[in-house]
């Protein structure tokens, strides 16, 4: 990196990548660790530990026996009735099909009755590039 790292990147690395510098980008380890030796780094550091440990102590509880159940009921009682109606899937494909079909017929209807556009160096059918005089 060829720009200084400010102490705004500095907190900003740690908010991304924690309080450990070696997961940091390469590039930032050196400028990173004269700004670590400082006590306002020596702070943001800190409170990038404090955060990455109550982080690595959260534990989320596993779901419960009854809920695992209920989810494989309802997942099963849906595959049942999609079963069930097989044609309705093909139906909507065909309406997929219609609404592409009828847009390009729009599409080619509106290229062939817009008249044609003399261009002129520098001019778009838009009308003139930012920045061109003619």
């Amino acid at each position: 990196m060829t720009d200084p790292l400010t102490l705004d990147r500095f907190r900003d690395l740690a908010d991304a990548y924690g309080g450990v510098m070696a997961r940091w980008p390469i590039a930032d380890h050196a400028a990173a660790q004269r700004l670590a030796a400082t006590p306002e780094g020596s702070a943001i550091l800190d409170a990038a530990m404090f955060l990455d440990e109550r982080l690595d102590d959260w534990a989320v509880a596993a779901p419960s026996r009854a809920l695992a159940d209920r989810v494989t009921a309802r997942a099963g009682a849906g595959v049942g009735a999609r079963a069930s109606r097989p044609g309705r899937r093909w139906w909507w494909s065909g309406i997929g099909l219609a609404a592409t079909f009828a847009g390009a017929v729009a599409g080619a209807a509106v290229v062939a009755a817009t008249p044609p556009v003399d261009m002129v160096a520098g001019t778009t059918s838009f009308g003139d590039v930012a920045g061109m005089d003619n």
